[in-house]
């Protein structure tokens, strides 16, 4: 399992922990999923205010982003802006923007909290 296969696990796992993510989750059933050079392909599902980690392709995807291994490490870490980084063409967004929007939220959400 690759680091930001791990990382995006974690994520999952913690923005069920995080109040502030909890509260953006509620209501929002989706589905983002990640294709990422050099790593298994795998999906975070939202649904009923929780978020769940899956390996490989979900048959219908809200959003896809795709890009390096190394672009979404460093987003994960937030040594990377990932709205510069997109507008930058270092990954690419397939779907729903305001999705992927609410997804970066719940991502802050719980960078803040840690």
């Amino acid at each position: 399992m690759g680091r930001v296969l791990e990382g995006y696990q974690e994520l999952a796992k913690r923005a069920n922990e995080v109040p502030e993510a909890k509260n953006t989750m509620s209501g929002w059933n989706k589905v983002i999923q990640f294709v990422i050079e050099g790593e298994d392909d795998f999906y975070l599902k939202f649904e009923n205010g929780a978020a769940a980690f899956h390996v490989g392709q979900h048959e219908k995807p809200d959003v896809t982003l795709k890009g390096s291994e190394e672009i979404f490490y460093k987003m994960l870490t937030r040594e990377l802006d990932q709205t510069r980084a997109y507008f930058a063409k270092q990954y690419t967004i397939e779907g729903s923007m305001a999705d992927a929007m609410k997804f970066g939220r719940i991502g802050t959400a719980v960078a803040k909290a840690t």
